[in-house]
């Protein structure tokens, strides 16, 4: 029973966002800006001969948490921070006015809750904001709605510049920008309607943006992808050519290979061996008979003599120059994501360039284990 009661509560503790070592440069910066704040706030204050006023409101270290050990919470944000706080200042004073505070500050905190949520501010140091204006004492209540400009704006605003310098100084990128929309259909095996759905059934309101949601969902769907592939590198799935086409050779030699080897298409390269394009069966026929038929050794050199080389109708007269080339090092991913937009082949190359084989939908489906294909990378194969 008493171990039953333990594992219930381990239950109930609370992941934290990162590590104890990582929140600690958080907590250096939140303890130095902290104090910059309510030195320059007392700089302001006594320059405008301000002095029965707190230098620092004490929501401000609540607001300290989000903005330096959470500065990508939609509610750490520089809006939600000084609109917030600011808001929910004035709700406060203007609830501090109307009688026993045993019912104001109470009504403070939500109407101010209410106030923020409508201007689009949530913050929640505001609630605390809001409840200080009614019990912050006498000074306070004289100040009246300056109270909501010094010093809670103002130390709001210090706050959200410190934030800036230190996150910047740290490698954390504050304000947080969100990431430009995108159709997700093509970065993972979920559409925007499947996450829209799955946001609405929750029924919870989440400390993350939904466009940041869909990010880390599609960029999680994609690393699933890799980890279930065997293979590695598009190397491993490289086939052999069965045949490559000079730019320079004549049609029907190109149409005798084509039909030798029956492929619908085959890979021009130049004297390097770096693929040019493909010559396919397809632009053979819409050139019309003068390639259905190889000529006779005799008559190629006829035609040649009579009306010269480049009368000779050549590959290079019909190639076609759009293929799809991946590195031969490139994960297995790359081929994935070529098949996924409509691609029929995939040439590798190596290092330098040159052709090193190629990869068809249905190589990549035999070299994959087909008992893991799931979700985006069955979708990418097929």
């Amino acid at each position: 029973m008493f171990l039953m009661l333990i594992h219930r509560l381990r239950r109930l503790r609370p992941a934290g966002p990162t590590s104890f070592a990582t929140q600690l440069p958080a907590a250096l910066g939140a303890l130095v800006v902290l104090l910059l704040t309510e030195l320059a706030s007392s700089v302001v204050l006594d320059a405008a001969g301000v002095h029965s006023l707190p230098l620092l409101v004490a929501p401000m270290a609540a607001s300290a948490v989000l903005l330096f050990c959470l500065p990508a919470a939609p509610l750490a944000q520089p809006w939600p921070v000084i609109g917030g706080n600011v808001v929910s200042a004035l709700v406060g004073v203007a609830c501090a006015g109307m009688g026993d505070p045993l019912v104001t500050a109470p009504l403070a905190g939500g109407v101010a809750i209410a106030a923020m949520a409508a201007l689009r501010c949530l913050h929640p140091p505001g609630g605390a904001v809001a409840v200080t204006a009614v019990l912050g004492g006498a000074a306070v209540h004289d100040a009246g709605f300056w109270f909501a400009l010094a010093p809670v704006g103002l130390n709001s605003v210090l706050l959200v510049l410190g934030a800036v310098a230190w996150n910047k100084l740290s490698g954390h990128r504050y304000p947080h920008v969100q990431p430009a929309a995108r159709p997700l259909e093509a970065k993972a095996g979920f559409a925007s309607e499947d996450l829209d759905a799955a946001l609405d059934s929750y029924g919870e309101t989440l400390d993350v943006s939904r466009d940041d949601l869909a990010t880390i969902l599609a960029n999680t769907e994609q690393r699933a992808a890799a980890r279930r592939t065997r293979l590695h590198r598009c190397a491993e799935l490289a086939q052999p050519v069965p045949a490559t086409l000079d730019p320079g050779m004549p049609l029907a030699t190109a149409r005798a290979l084509l039909v030798r080897h029956g492929v619908p298409a085959l890979p021009v390269v130049d004297a390097a061996g770096r693929p040019l394009g493909v010559l396919s069966m397809a632009a053979l026929v819409a050139a019309g008979g003068s390639a259905s038929r190889p000529l006779p050794a005799r008559a190629r050199r006829a035609t040649a003599l009579l009306f010269g080389r480049d009368m000779v109708p050549t590959v290079g007269q019909l190639v076609e120059p759009g293929f799809v080339a991946v590195d031969e090092d490139a994960p297995v991913t790359a081929l994935l994501a070529s098949f996924h937009d409509g691609a029929q082949q995939v040439f590798v190359v190596d290092g330098k360039g040159r052709l090193a084989g190629m990869v068809r939908p249905g190589d990549l489906l035999v070299g994959l284990d087909l008992g893991v294909l799931e979700g985006p990378v069955e979708q990418a194969a097929a």
